[in-house]
């Protein structure tokens, strides 16, 4: 059934499912693309007054993609439970650790390598029979399916961000091992959706960067983690499939390994933390550009014409005249304290001037950080 019957109310309707491969492989000069529904907009963590209108949004600017994630495994079960990280009996730290004991975010899961090598080898089992239980009914729309976390993300939340960068000089062979199981059980995940979910791309999140820089080098992070991401990403384009990336932070020095490694489309594009202008310049033949409008500062404190500024700004940095290649998003999953009326602004702003620049060419917006830099980069 065409788009537009499907979403008969809709003012603007989505793009179609061979609109969008085209925006991705620049074949197409289309409005740009509008994605956060499933992916940065969960409409459950934000508060109440906020579901009708947003729902009323997206009825008038529906997604131009339907996504779903992968079920996710627990983080720890009994031994012969098929769908959990860890299946080693007793192995959780929450079991030990003292009440009230302070344990940082990102190291209440840590365990040691000697539990992670006593894990089941089908821990968790890629065929799962609920696995994939989420996948939409097909709607005429380009299909996403997210596999949470990749590989740096579930080394560090089996070991911690600590233990995590030490291993990268204590223990390389470990993380090997690891790399190569979690790389077979995601080929298979991917062969699964490919073959019974009728999906256009796979997204991975892997939070690679810090604010001012990766985590690791390009030379670490080319030994422990390129192997695989090509291995991984080859395998998703042998089915005429994209991959998507969802990359947090300033990843400027590993850009060209992650291209190398077979990235069609980056998220987010970190204001603040990488240089628009630059990154376009360099690799607008190569990438299409998921970016996402700040939320660090814009969408959390600045004001519903401050968003449009910048999603002008961001529209004119990054679409193409006859390819299109640009998708605009958050930069990161939206929070209940951002204004209401700055989400709002987002999606309104982003169908309005896409559709202008299709139609009269793109301007030379500047972004806020431009035009008032004494407010937005003070503290950077």
């Amino acid at each position: 059934m065409p788009l537009d019957k499907q979403f008969p109310n809709a003012k603007y309707p989505p793009l179609s499912r061979q609109e969008m491969r085209d925006l991705i492989d620049g074949k197409n000069g289309v409005r740009p693309s509008v994605v956060t529904c499933g992916h940065w907009l969960h409409l459950d963590e934000l508060s109440d007054e906020k579901h009708e209108p947003i729902i009323a949004l997206h009825k008038d600017h529906p997604c131009d993609i339907q996504h779903f994630y992968m079920k996710k495994p627990k983080p720890f079960g009994e031994p012969g439970d098929p769908f959990c990280w860890c299946d080693v009996k007793d192995a959780d730290p929450h079991l030990h650790r003292e009440p009230g004991a302070f344990v940082g975010i990102d190291e209440e899961n840590s365990i040691e390598w000697d539990i992670i090598n006593q894990i089941s080898p089908l821990s968790p089992d890629p065929d799962y029979p609920p696995l994939l239980d989420d996948a939409p009914i097909p709607d005429g729309r380009y299909r996403v399916m997210s596999i949470s976390p990749f590989l740096f993300n579930r080394h560090w939340d089996y070991r911690g961000i600590t233990n995590s960068l030490l291993d990268l000089y204590l223990e390389g062979e470990n993380i090997h091992k690891l790399n190569r199981k979690l790389t077979d059980f995601m080929k298979r995940v991917i062969e699964r959706a490919a073959l019974s979910k009728d999906i256009d791309a796979v997204c991975f999140p892997d939070d690679l960067g810090m604010q001012k820089g990766p985590f690791m080098s390009e030379e670490l992070f080319r030994e422990f983690y390129f192997p695989y991401y090509k291995e991984v990403f080859d395998y998703v384009h042998s089915f005429n499939m994209h991959v998507w990336l969802h990359c947090c932070g300033d990843i400027t020095l590993l850009m060209d390994a992650l291209i190398e490694s077979g990235v069609d489309v980056l998220h987010p594009i970190q204001k603040f933390a990488m240089n628009e202008r630059e990154i376009f310049e360099k690799y607008k033949d190569k990438l299409c550009f998921w970016v996402g409008v700040d939320l660090q500062q814009v969408l959390s404190f600045g004001s519903a014409e401050d968003v449009a500024q910048e999603v002008r700004f961001v529209t004119d940095v990054f679409w193409q005249p006859n390819k299109g290649r640009l998708i605009l998003t958050v930069s990161n999953r939206l929070q209940d304290y951002v204004p209401l009326e700055n989400y709002l602004s987002l999606i309104k702003e982003s169908y309005i001037y896409g559709e202008k620049v299709v139609c009269e060419g793109k301007g030379n917006h500047l972004s806020i950080a431009e035009t008032d830099p004494d407010r937005w980069l003070q503290n950077h």
